[in-house]
């Protein structure tokens, strides 16, 4: 699992460089497509998790992955020895990315994602969000390049 911390390390060098606590990757492209090309394929090059839907945040000193029922076996398998926890979405308890975000980080924290790979929908519900929070989110870097 060498390779998975090395390249979230690399992630959290990025994101001190440019004054991010926490980056969130998707399993999107810039098209919203069903089933991404490798290139989009960042979430499951930096987790190792191989499933079609998940969204794995990063923060300084965290790492998470969220997907749902369909992969919860898989995410446990492919996450074990990575450091990287599994939220299971849609289980009583488990709060969204989101609001896990929104909970867990600093007023005055910042929030990065590549906003080539959200909806417009998405990030102004995450800006409603974390703005009630005192948070921020630039969306202005691909920190996977």
């Amino acid at each position: 699992m060498t390779g998975i911390t090395d390249r979230i390390q690399r992630l959290r060098d990025g994101m001190l460089d440019r004054g991010i606590d926490a980056y969130i990757v998707p399993s999107s492209d810039p098209h919203m497509s069903e089933y991404v090309a490798a290139h989009w394929e960042g979430r499951k090059w930096l987790s190792g998790f191989t499933g079609s839907a998940g969204t794995l945040v990063i923060t300084r000193d965290f790492s998470g992955l969220w997907t749902d029922g369909r992969y919860y076996v898989q995410a446990e398998k492919q996450l074990e020895g990575t450091g990287i926890s599994l939220f299971k979405a849609g289980m009583e308890g488990v709060k969204s990315f989101t609001q896990w975000i929104a909970d867990t980080l600093d007023r005055g924290s910042c929030v990065g994602i590549d906003g080539k790979l959200f909806s417009l929908s998405q990030v102004r519900k995450m800006e409603n969000r974390f703005f009630k929070k005192g948070i921020s989110i630039n969306k202005e870097h691909d920190l996977l390049m």
